[in-house]
């Protein structure tokens, strides 16, 4: 069973953002990576291992990276 639903962009701009803004912009860098070291889900990655990414999209207003192997 997925837990993932599919929105059109006209349907996600006729919502009600949720985000607390006041709490938003009272958190702290260090409030951001306390939260960020908590997260099993964060990945830390080495000075080795972030010189492997490339930047595949430079210079069109993004960057998207690959990892090279």
């Amino acid at each position: 069973m997925s837990m993932s639903k599919t929105y059109t962009p006209e349907e996600l701009r006729g919502m009600k953002s949720r985000t607390d803004i006041a709490k938003f912009k009272r958190t702290t860098e260090k409030e951001i990576r306390k939260q960020s070291v908590a997260d099993p889900d964060t990945p830390y990655l080495t000075d080795s291992e972030i010189k492997e990414f490339q930047s595949v999209d430079e210079g069109k207003g993004k960057v998207s990276v690959t990892r090279s192997n």
